[in-house]
This record gives structure tokens, sequence and C-alpha cells, in this order.
């Protein structure tokens, strides 16, 4: 028995030796990371489809830190113990910051072996060099770089402009419309004759939501911020920039902020606000979004979420519908990248070191974008006798469709939105090219999406305005005004600034809703009133002309970037 005994346990001394030489000689143990990432939506472990393909390739698992799922104090607790994260996403502004907290690593050893993200060199240097003032020196990766030029605007549609159901605008006559009056008259009658959707759930022309207010370098609520560009003016943290290359301040009653809550006060004094606005998060609207409960989209993004080749064949797709009296304000291609970024955290060395930048050149491969923004092959997509991507399921994401089993993991989550990419942010963008294909990753620009959405509704709209593309109207008609890429990153502010900005936050936020919600226009004049009178009171105006003075050098650097392909 002794005997016996011993031959197991030599046995099981020789198997555990082989399973350790195995994973010397070539197989990873299971490395978990902390991603701290500003920009996602999603807390916790990576789930579905994405998350297997992350512990196929590389036996990684993500934890997403989201604090804006968790609130921000989840930065305070992590900074204290000088762990921010494995892998930080976070705004450009705050990487100075990262750096003198000793949050962030240098990458410099790391960075120039890594040929895909590399391919992004002059961006990269160019943003690296801004912040340490070095040649060669790598901390951050911007996010979102694109294969362009800093002054190509490659995309059809912009990022914000007004969008409806095109067979609801039709069945209402196909009205022009001069002004936001003219719109809301538009959606008052599409809203009345369409009081529910199909499911019979209320149906409002417009949903808001507020958790993402004060995001992005503005003040102020997110659903009045991103509609200010309609009339060519954008908003640098408390100000406002004029088409002029003039500033003015946020509150003022000339300004965009204020002509765009008086269109949402008087849009809920129509009846036309869904009523749980304000309360609501954005996973509720994007639940309407998807089963047809909002007439009025404005972002581009957005209509991802309903729009799907067979809603562009039967006219059911929302698309750009041109208010006259408005200036498109676009930004270019974002050359130099978002203005998010990827750092690596400063206690991560050794093998983990070496499995993050390996991933994060993955991330940056025609393999990870064609997965960010192309999807699955054989879900998404398929792939035509020519080698180039052919549109599949394009509504995956919006129905939640089963992914092949191939990519359902231990955690058993079958849908493909449910086991979305949860880092929402990308390193290349979507307009970049795939040398795969020879066409971009975005699906809007494949030769064989392009010929598949050729429907009647595009050609019905091509002939109501006059031109091929929502983009090619703005030009026509002299409502583009397109802002060049420059690589900018504002200083971060002191702690006064930084302490005037919550407030002015705060208090530009919590009157907004208020003024949305006004009975009537006077009572909407006395808010307003009380607002800029409180906002002066604890010193809005040395808020306002530090930004001044901080984004001028923006605004110049964008004047001088015009001038120069003129």
């Amino acid at each position: 028995m002794k005997r016996f005994l011993s031959v197991l346990l030599t046995l099981a001394l020789l198997l555990s030796l082989v399973s350790v030489s195995a994973v010397a000689e070539g197989g990873k143990e299971l490395l978990t990371l902390d991603v701290y990432d500003a920009a996602a939506n999603f807390h916790g472990e990576q789930k579905g489809w994405f998350g297997k393909v992350v512990l196929d390739k590389f036996n990684i698992k993500l934890n997403i830190i989201a604090p804006q799922v968790v609130g921000n104090e989840v930065f305070a607790t992590r900074a204290e113990e000088g762990n921010l994260g494995d892998i930080i996403v976070c705004d450009k502004k705050d990487m100075s910051d990262l750096l003198a907290q000793g949050l962030v690593r240098d990458i410099s050893d790391k960075l120039p072996g890594c040929e895909n993200i590399m391919k992004f060199k002059t961006q990269i240097d160019v943003y690296n060099k801004g912040l340490t003032g070095e040649d060669g020196k790598y901390y951050g990766i911007p996010s979102e770089m694109t294969d362009t030029s800093p002054t190509t605007l490659t995309d059809d549609v912009i990022y914000s402009s007004p969008m409806l159901r095109w067979d609801l605008y039709k069945e209402i006559g196909m009205p022009d419309l001069a002004n936001l009056d003219d719109l809301l008259d538009a959606l008052k009658k599409i809203q009345d004759a369409h009081p529910t959707n199909a499911d019979n759930d209320p149906a409002y022309a417009l949903t808001l939501w507020a958790d993402w207010d004060g995001n992005d370098n503005m003040i102020g609520i997110a659903n009045v911020v991103q509609l200010t560009t309609w009339y060519g003016e954008k908003i640098k943290q408390s100000a406002i920039l004029k088409p002029d290359n003039t500033f003015i301040k946020i509150y003022d009653r000339e300004g965009a902020y204020y002509k765009i809550t008086k269109f949402l006060n008087k849009a809920f004094q129509m009846g036309l606000v869904d009523p749980e606005s304000g309360e609501q998060n954005w996973d509720s609207v994007m639940n309407k979004l998807q089963t047809g409960r909002a007439y009025l989209m404005w972002y581009s993004w957005e209509t991802g979420f309903w729009n799907s080749v067979d809603r562009l064949n039967d006219g059911t797709a929302f698309i750009f519908i041109p208010v006259a009296d408005q200036l498109y304000y676009a930004d270019a291609d974002r050359y130099y990248g978002s203005d998010r970024m990827f750092g690596v955290g400063s206690k991560v060395e050794g093998e983990k070191y070496d499995r993050i930048m390996e991933f994060l050149d993955w991330y940056a491969s025609p393999e990870g974008l064609t997965l960010q923004h192309a999807g699955i092959e054989g879900l998404n997509y398929t792939v035509g006798e020519d080698g180039k991507f052919v549109p599949f399921h394009d509504d995956a994401l919006m129905a939640n469709l089963p992914v092949p089993d191939a990519y359902v993991g231990e955690d058993g989550v079958v849908g493909y939105n449910d086991g979305n990419n949860a880092i929402n942010q990308w390193i290349g963008s979507s307009i970049c090219m795939n040398p795969n294909t020879g066409e971009r990753y975005a699906i809007k620009f494949w030769d064989a999406y392009k010929k598949i959405t050729m429907t009647e509704m595009k050609k019905e709209w091509q002939e109501k305005f006059g031109a091929e593309d929502a983009v090619a109207y703005m030009k026509k008609n002299n409502q583009l005004l397109a802002s060049p890429s420059v690589d900018f990153t504002p200083a971060p502010d002191d702690n006064d600034i930084a302490a005037l900005r919550v407030d002015a936050n705060k208090t530009l936020c919590t009157y907004t809703w208020q003024l949305i919600f006004a009975e009537n226009d006077d009572a909407f004049e006395s808010l307003w009133d009380a607002m800029i009178e409180k906002m002066d009171g604890f010193g809005y105006e040395t808020l306002y002309n530090y930004d001044v003075s901080v984004y001028q050098v923006e605004a110049d650097a964008k004047a001088e970037a015009a001038k120069a392909v003129q």
C-alpha cells in the first residue's frame, strides 16, 4: 500500500512539473486587468463575446472600473492607494495630473515596438511632446485617431444634427423647416398621430437623460450642450465659442445654450417631452430608441439603435432633416484623436506590463479594430469573393442578437449587445482604412452597404433636398462650419478653478432642468435671471475669463489650420 501511494505521489509531482513547464514554455496564466475607464457605461467584469475573445487570445479578463457608473469617488479612493488601474482610459486634460500623482507609467521602452499602435506615430509623437516637452518619451496613446488628415471631413453625416423618421416626416407632408418652431410643429404632428409605439408604449418627440451632464470639457446638461452646435457654436467648458472665433458667457441670452434650452422648454409646454426625462439614465433612453419611443434623434450614432437595412428599405429609418436657419458646427476628422487617451498604470511591471502592451497593440490591429467597429464575421457581416465585407445582421446591436456558439463563453452571455466591448473607447477610429478590405472599418463606408442602402427612401431624400447626403447638403447650402483638428490639451485646473467649475456646473445643470420644465415663458425668464445671479454670486466671471484664456489658444490654432488649406 505504501509503495502504491509513493507511486501516486511521484506521478502527481511529475504531472505538476509538466504543468509548470507548459506555462513557462508558452502557456500564459490567467490575468485579470483592472481597466479604469472614464468612457465606460458598464462597471464590472467584461461579459459575453468580447470577453471571450480577449480570454481566448490572451488569457486575460478585463475588470472595468467605470466612474460614470459608480461615481467619481472611485477615483479618489484608488488614487489614494496609488493604483488607479492597470490600463487607464482618461480625459487628455487629466493626464498631466495623473503623471504628477505617479499614477501612470512611462511606456517609452515598449511603445516603439508596438507596430499597430505606431501606425499613428505622428499623432502619438505630437501628443506626448506636448505632454512632456521631450521627443521619444511616451506616456499616453490618444484614442480614436484617424489615418486621414487634420482638415479632412470624411463622414457623410456630422456628430449632431436634427434627424426624423422618414416615413413619419412624409406622413405630415415633408414640410420645409425654417427654424426650431417649425421643427417643433412637425414633431407635434408626428406625436399627435403616433402617441404610442407599435407595442402601445407611450412615445414622445424628445426623451432626455441626465447622467452625461458636465462631461466632455463642457459644463451644463449634455442634451443642451450638443444641440448648441446646430447654430455654429461650441461650448468650451464655461464659455461658448462663436462662429467668428469670439467667446460669450454660457448664460448669455444671445447664445445657443439659451436658445436650445428655450427650444426644449417650448417642447415641454407643447407636451412633446418625455415626462421621465431628467430622472432616467442613458440605459432607459437607449431602450426607448430601440423600441421606437422617441421621434427626434440628434447624435449621428443614435441611429444605430434603430436604423437597419430593413428599415432603410421600408422607409422607417431616421435621417437628417435640415432646418434653414441653422449653421452646423462639425469637427473635422479627429486626426490627433478624441479628448480621451490610453495609459498604463504606474504599478504595472514585469510580465503584466508585457501582456498589457501586447493587448493594446492588438486592440489597434486590423483584427482588433474589425471586432470593435465591424463586429463578428458570420453575425454582423460576411466576406464576399472580392474580400470585402457584406452586411449580414446590421441590427445585431439594437436587437441584441445571439452570437455564434464559438463566441459564447463560460458566463453563458449570448446577446451581442450584452457582450459588446465595454471599454467603449478605441485607439483607431472607425473611419480608418482596413488594409484587409481596402475599405473603412465603419459599415456605412462599405460598397456593399452603399448598394444595399441606396433605397427608395434615400432616393426620395435626395430628390427632396437636392444633395447626395447630409454633409453634401450642408456644404451646398453654406450650412456647415467645419473645424480643423489640432492637437490641444488644456492645462489642468488649479484647486480654486476646479472648485469654481464644480459650483458652476452644478448650478447650471440644476437650473437648466428646472428651465426645461418651466410652466410658462415668464417662469422661464425668471429662472434664467435667478441662474445668472446665482452663478455670478460665486465667481463665474473668474471661471469664464480663465476658460477664455485657455481655449483662445485652441481657437487661434484652428483658425491658422483653416487658413493653411484655403
